[in-house]
């Protein structure tokens, strides 16, 4: 049976904090001050899972399909965005906890000042380390403190701009250089909390290889074995400060593509695939007992990127035109059979409140190809092959071979592209390969290795509609996830102003001119954003709770239903 999120879309919104602008049913309780007060949110048990599974005796132990390995699984190694970091927050908790908006877990309470400069964490008591250890509010800090120190793992750049971290009793209390209206989300909802009398021996962490003892979470779970490349166990934690999960043991069984993981569940090998389940396999697999399917919207996104700071990509008409030529509509309607949304040229969602409805997409070959013409990008030989400084317009196009939508896509934009005179050869490469070619070192510092790539970024880049100034802007201080080399004054401008404007309404003005010249521009093409389903074993284990914009790979899903936000 298919099982699909009714609930509106869970929302992040612009505002103090994201959980004061939700347009979520889900219970919550928010205090907000009067004018000019601060505002804060207490955390607050309540339900909310589709279905419930009954009582059994037995230990439920729940074999779960990867593709690809995902390193040692510490906040220094994980590899993807997804499901790394969702697996990687099975065995560590955050100060809070996304359950479509950020909501207090191991903060008990978040309080924020009124320019949203300063921002203060009450912390849980009877919160333990796997060791035994208790979690206290000099952890946090700790943690902090570590990750700006150590710029070598992704959560440090969530913590550029803190000034200061201080701890006041059972609070921390941490100050920004600038305001920062996504506090919560950015850093709170992400950054997985450390044990300091672990970490603060280990002086390089980004060489750290993983030691069972060493890899000591909070969370649910418990790393137990790990197999490279081949499997992970993962044993329920007894004494989580949440409860006991529902589900007792958890194997990662990785494969080298989706394919193998379909095969898998299909002859029962597996019970869930922490996959998206391709389009075309959604009834197939629901017609098949007892597998059942959780489907619902994501804010993943699936888009080209190409090499901004090298010829011809550098020129704007270039990138206009292959924008006009990919019919986004139709890769919706073939790759995912309908279950997706077109992909705005502006970036943000179309169900975002901040959305800006002027930005459409158009698709007009023809207009392409007069682009192409006018700029003087001409088939000279005949051959069906434009020219651009005495070569042909060829170009390599890498995407990941672990992922058959992608490979799909890339293959019907290299179609559109050749109508229109551009020549683009996909190659199918292994996803160290391809993240290593476009995002040498996850740093661009490191610069680029690539001509063009099928990509996308995983739900929270587009549920915080303000980090699109982490992908456009030329400061890589700033855009650190600018993989294409684009820069323009004016969006450098807008987008720097965007991450400190505390306003909520000016903060929206300036989205909606942002999205205009993100679409006049055109630092990446945007195809669209993907509904996610996921399939699974129901009589193994049936309380999967999916989350809008995240699916239903997260703890949520392995806690009973009271432990739940």
């Amino acid at each position: 049976m298919i099982k699909r999120r009714t609930l509106p879309i869970l929302l992040v919104c612009l505002g103090l904090l994201a959980g004061a602008c939700s347009d979520s049913d889900d219970a919550e309780t928010t205090t907000t001050a009067a004018a000019g007060g601060a505002t804060e949110t207490s955390s607050a048990n309540d339900t909310g899972t589709e279905t419930t599974a009954a009582p059994s005796a037995e230990p439920i132990r729940v074999r779960a399909a990867i593709t690809g390995g995902e390193d040692t699984i510490n906040p220094f190694s994980y590899i993807s965005g997804f499901p790394g970091w969702n697996l990687l927050m099975l065995q560590y908790d955050s100060l809070m906890q996304l359950e479509g908006i950020p909501q207090p877990w191991l903060a008990e309470t978040v309080t924020a000042n009124a320019d949203l400069t300063e921002y203060t964490m009450s912390i849980v008591d009877g919160a333990t380390w796997h060791d035994g250890q208790p979690l206290t509010v000099n952890d946090v800090k700790f943690t902090f403190d570590y990750f700006i120190n150590n710029a070598t793992g992704r959560f440090s750049r969530d913590l550029r701009g803190v000034e200061t971290v201080e701890v006041s009793g059972n609070d921390l209390v941490v100050g920004l250089a600038a305001p920062n209206p996504a506090f919560d989300l950015v850093v709170l909802a992400d950054i997985p909390i450390l044990p300091q009398h672990i970490w603060e021996g280990i002086e390089t962490p980004g060489d750290q290889i993983l030691d069972i003892a060493t890899n000591v979470g909070s969370g649910p779970y418990m790393m137990t074995d790990y197999q490279e490349e081949q499997s992970y166990r993962l044993q329920a934690n007894p004494d989580y400060f949440r409860g006991a999960p529902a589900v007792d043991e958890i194997i990662l069984v990785v494969f080298a593509d989706d394919s193998g993981a379909l095969a898998a569940i299909r002859s029962g090998e597996v019970d869930v695939i922490f996959e998206r389940v391709s389009p075309e396999q959604i009834s197939l697999l629901d017609a098949q007992d007892p597998l059942d399917i959780s489907q619902g919207p994501e804010f993943t996104t699936q888009m080209i990127n190409f090499d901004a700071s090298k010829r011809p990509f550098d020129d704007l008409a270039v990138r206009q035109a292959m924008q006009l030529a990919i019919d986004s509509q139709d890769i919706v309607d073939t790759v995912y059979l309908g279950a997706a949304t077109v992909g705005s040229p502006g970036w943000v969602h179309p169900d975002k409140s901040v959305y800006n409805p002027a930005v459409t997409p158009t698709f007009d070959a023809a207009a392409a190809a007069a682009l192409l013409d006018g700029a003087g990008y001409l088939d000279s030989d005949g051959d069906g092959i434009r020219e651009y400084d005495g070569q042909p317009m060829a170009f390599e196009m890498l995407t990941n071979s672990s992922d058959s939508l992608r490979l799909r896509i890339a293959e019907l934009v290299s179609g559109f592209l050749a109508d229109v005179g551009i020549q683009v050869t996909v190659a199918s490469v292994e996803t160290a390969t391809w993240e290593e070619a476009v995002w040498p070192g996850f740093d661009i510092g490191n610069g680029r290795n690539y001509e063009m790539a099928s990509w996308g970024w995983s739900a929270p880049i587009q549920a915080n509609t303000i980090r699109i100034a982490e992908l456009v802007n030329s400061d890589p201080g700033t855009g650190f996830l600018n993989l294409t080399g684009f820069a323009n004054s004016e969006i450098d401008t807008i987008s720097a102003a965007l991450l400190t404007e505390a306003d909520q309404e000016a903060a929206k003005s300036l989205l909606m001119d942002l999205q205009v010249l993100i679409a006049e521009q055109v630092p990446f093409v945007l195809l669209a954003y993907p509904d996610g389903a996921y399939v699974y074993n129901s009589e193994v284990y049936a309380d999967w709770e999916f989350i809008a914009g995240q699916g239903i790979v997260s703890k949520v899903s392995m806690l009973p239903a009271a432990a739940r936000p």
